[in-house]
Parts: structure tokens; sequence; C-alpha cells
């Protein structure tokens, strides 16, 4: 009597269990519609202010600030850019000034952007090989080879989403 017991409570268990994790899925999505009414992501709250992120893969550190006016990019900043100790921003002769040149010129990119949708598309275009308008807004092409433009505007495109997903760091 008791194993029947036993087997009748786990597998009373076992169908709570399954309810309560179909409901949470239910109710994370919305719907059972396969996702077609879900939250879209991002869901950044884009109120006027400054935004903080940073990117940091233990050989590259980057830090931006980016300023929003009625959900738009008015203002950017590198707040720090550094690799394998190379500080970037105090740097005064190639190939590290042009680094950093093309640094702020990859940010620059994001000035004007509007709205979740465009930062998002702008950041998109950043990451791998930039292409298409955020390859030409990096004037500064006569850099050796090290400095591809693939190795910092995915990295700037990181800091900026973190920037976002933080929230605003000050009105």
């Amino acid at each position: 009597m008791r194993v029947i017991m036993n087997k009748q409570l786990r597998l009373f268990l076992m169908v709570v269990a399954t309810a309560l994790i179909l409901g949470g899925l239910i109710a994370c999505n919305g719907s059972t519609d396969n996702g077609q009414n879900s939250a879209q992501w991002p869901v950044w709250d884009l109120r006027d202010g400054d935004y903080r992120g940073h990117f940091d893969d233990r050989e590259h550190n980057v830090s931006v600030q980016i300023t929003i006016e009625n959900e738009e990019i008015v203002g950017v900043a590198l707040r720090w850019a550094y690799y394998r100790g190379v500080d970037y921003r105090s740097a005064d002769e190639d190939p590290y000034a042009g680094i950093y040149d093309q640094h702020v010129e990859s940010l620059e990119y994001l000035l004007g952007a509007t709205g979740v949708d465009e930062i998002v598309e702008r950041t998109v275009h950043m990451e791998g090989t930039p292409s298409g308008p955020a390859l030409e807004a990096i004037q500064t092409q006569d850099v050796d080879g090290f400095s591809a433009a693939t190795i910092r505007s995915g990295k700037i495109a990181s800091a900026v989403r973190d920037a976002f997903n933080r929230g605003r760091y000050r009105e």
C-alpha cells in the first residue's frame, strides 16, 4: 500500500510540476502562439540623460557614455579604451593614436540614431566586419593591419548595449 501511495504521489507531483512549468512559459510568452505576440528585445527605456556601458575581455577594455534627448543619441564619449594595458586615449603617435581615432569615429556613427530600432540597427552594422555606413563612418583608414575596424566596433557596440541594458546613469 505504501509503495502504491509513493507512486501516486510522485505522479501527482510530476503533473503539478509540468503544469507549473507550462503555466510559467505561457505567462512569460503572453500566449500560446509560439511567440508571435511576445515582447520584443531589447526593451530599453530611452529617457533623457546619460548612459554608461563597458566591454571587457581581459585584453580589451572599452567604456562609453551616451547622451539621449527625446530618444535620440545626441552625444557620445569614449571614456576608456585600453588594449593590453595601452591607453589609446593618451596615445599621441601611430598606430595607437590612429586606433583611438577609429574608436571615436566608430562611436560617433551612433550620433543621430533615434529610437531602439535604429540604435539596434546601427550596432548590428558594427558587429563582426563593419559594413555599409558603419564602415564608411571610420575615416581613419590608414592605420596598420593590427587596427582593422573589426577589432573595435563590435566591442563598442557591446559597450553601447551594456549602457542601455544598465539604464540611465544620470539625468
